[in-house]
């Protein structure tokens, strides 16, 4: 190298020495200058939650005697004079001459810190700094903070222990449960990149994150390859990774892909082999976010499978961004038929993430498509307040000729929610006459039923029996005897209706079989004429057939007709064939119980 070379590097090398030098002075000078001004300086302290007023001497490493709220207060006045940069720089400052024990008195007044982003900040300082000392100590400490905080804090653990001790790092992390275990695997793969894939894999394979491993592994390759998108996804999308688990770093790709070649991205996208349809969707309306009218008019023309496809995802988007300005988009939309069934979704997702907005804009939405978004609009007002959603039907009468759909919706809720005060408006609001009363009755009795079933009985068998069909009292005893309360259905059973009688028998008689009654489940039928007997006894044996079909089989001979015998036996062989329970000869001894009719019908149906 030439003299004059050499003189100009030796210069330049001096230069850089000084300056380096004057620079670490200055800022060592700054930082003694700001400790003293701000252990000498009267600060607010609107962060500092207040304490019993007790104070216990400690020392800094420095050797100056503070105490546990000066500990507090020197680390809050850190936030309150520099900017975020400097801030850190303080604060590991100050916390890198602390000793074990001033590090465990800091972490407990830390906790008093009000502001959650400063008291977070100087709890992840102490941990990172307390795992340089002892870092099984450092992992107890997790345990005092917030679980919002745990693996933040977790993950900063496992990142410093990591690099200064790997193998006990690893061993402890071991030792973790799952979710824990995983997020450590995570700060170790991540801190300690400089190890060789072999090593980093089998650290994986020990805390059963293999997975994990690859994950990191394929992000990395496809990040070095960025700048040729297309390389990138073709990375992660032949990785031996769940294409679920790459979805963020897939959203990245395909944003860096659409700056280049635009919303052509979608089709790419659609056309992928990804083994999760939920992450092509989601990749969707990320990609579409940008520029929803740009990427929703991309598709247009596009086949027809698809446009079907990429159109409904980017409306989706469109809907719940601004559900108005998709309605008009959607409107002159091709073809036709596509177009009205993304005018009916838009329609429903506006009323169900801002269903006041639609009462008052009801008009933008095409009439074929009122009725049904009005009835949304309303379950969705009516569950969160259901007095609310009837007050304001009378907003829907102008759009819609017939509210009682939206009636049955608004009370549908209600009772989940209310039953009493849904029966209670019920009734008093629509008189027996009306058929609406019926039919949101037929919806509210069963959950009244549920929490009061003496008044929910009452109110049934009060209401008038229609020439055709069942009184409403079947619901009430229908909704007991599946909550076995079989007292209490036998107790109604005599003021049933004479229409409801064989409905409600039965089911108060399969509720006593499941209870192991079959024989006083038999004897209601004597309150039950001939007609009614046959429903009544099919229904009998077939739930006694379906829960005890060994004891049904050994009651056989003792059954009081020769009919029942054969009816029973029928029903035994029948379910047997769907759940096979019995032996074939305890199947050849129940055929022979059967008559001739159902000899030949048991044979039609083998026939089958």
């Amino acid at each position: 190298m030439p003299t004059t070379s050499k003189r100009q590097l030796t210069s330049s090398r001096l230069t850089f020495v000084v300056t380096f030098l004057v620079g670490v002075t200055v800022g060592v000078l700054a930082i003694i200058a700001f400790q003293n001004f701000s252990s000498q300086s009267e600060l607010s302290k609107p962060d500092i939650a207040q304490g019993n007023g007790q104070q216990t001497s400690n020392s800094y490493g420095n050797g100056s005697s503070v105490t546990k709220t000066d500990d507090v207060d020197q680390i809050q006045s850190i936030f309150e004079h520099i900017n975020a940069f400097d801030q850190n720089t303080m604060l590991h400052m100050t916390l890198s001459n602390l000793s074990e024990s001033e590090l465990k008195d800091l972490w407990v007044q830390s906790q008093n810190i009000r502001r959650k982003s400063h008291r977070e900040t100087v709890q992840d300082a102490i941990i990172r700094k307390l795992t340089t000392i002892d870092p099984q100590e450092a992992l107890q400490k997790i345990d005092d903070v917030s679980k919002f905080q745990t693996n933040v804090l977790l993950h900063s653990v496992f990142s410093e222990w990591s690099v200064s001790h790997l193998n006990d790092a690893v061993t402890a992390a071991t030792e973790l449960p799952s979710r824990r275990k995983q997020v450590a695997l995570q700060a170790i793969l991540e801190s300690r990149d400089d190890l060789p894939e072999s090593e980093r894999r089998t650290i994986a394979q020990q805390l059963d994150g293999e997975n994990t491993f690859l994950r990191l592994v394929s992000d990395s390759k496809a990040s070095q390859s960025i700048a040729n998108p297309m390389e990138s996804w073709d990375i992660l999308l032949s990785d031996d990774v769940d294409d679920s688990l790459q979805t963020e770093s897939l959203q990245i790709v395909t944003e860096a892909w659409r700056e280049q070649v635009g919303f052509e991205v979608l089709s790419s996208i659609f056309q992928a082999d990804i083994d999760d349809s939920r992450v092509k969707q989601q990749l969707v309306r990320s990609t579409a976010q940008v520029d929803l009218a740009g990427a929703l008019n991309y598709t247009r023309g596009l086949p027809e499978e698809e446009q079907q496809f990429l159109s409904r995802f980017i409306v989706i988007e469109w809907a719940n961004a601004d559900a108005k300005s998709a309605l008009d988009a959607v409107a002159t939309f091709e073809p036709a038929s596509l177009a009205s069934q993304l005018a009916d979704m838009t329609a429903y997702i506006w009323a169900r993430t801002k269903p006041n907005e639609v009462i008052e804009n009801i008009d933008l939405i095409p009439e074929e498509f009122r009725i049904d978004t009005l009835e949304s609009v309303y379950w969705n007002i009516a569950s969160k307040d259901p007095l609310e959603a009837i007050a304001r039907i009378s907003a829907a009468e102008n759009y819609v000729g017939n509210t009682s759909t939206i009636v049955q919706r608004i009370v549908s809720v209600w009772s989940s929610r209310n039953p009493d005060a849904a029966v209670e408006w019920v009734v008093s609001q629509y008189d027996q006459e009306n058929p609406l009363r019926r039919q949101l009755l037929e919806d509210v009795l069963p959950e009244l039923a549920s929490v009061d079933p003496e008044k929910a009985f009452e109110i049934a068998i009060a209401q008038p029996v229609p020439n055709e069909g069942l009184g409403l009292e079947h619901l009430v005893i229908r909704v007991i005897t599946r909550e076995n309360n079989t007292e209490l259905a036998l107790k109604f059973l005599p003021r049933v209706h004479e229409n409801s009688k064989g409905y409600a028998y039965t089911l108060v008689a399969e509720a006593m079989v499941r209870d192991q009654r079959p024989k006083e489940a038999l004897a209601l039928a004597t309150e039950l004429d001939e007609s009614q007997q046959q429903f009544f006894h099919h229904q009998v044996f077939d739930e006694w057939a379906e829960a005890f079909p060994k004891r049904l089989l050994e009651s056989l001979d003792g059954l009081a007709l020769d009919t029942h015998k054969s009816q029973a036996a029928f029903q035994l062989i029948f379910n047997n064939r769907f759940e096979p329970v019995l032996t074939n000869e305890q199947i050849d001894h129940a055929k022979t119980f059967l008559n001739s009719d159902d000899t030949a019908r048991l044979k039609r149906f083998e026939e089958l």
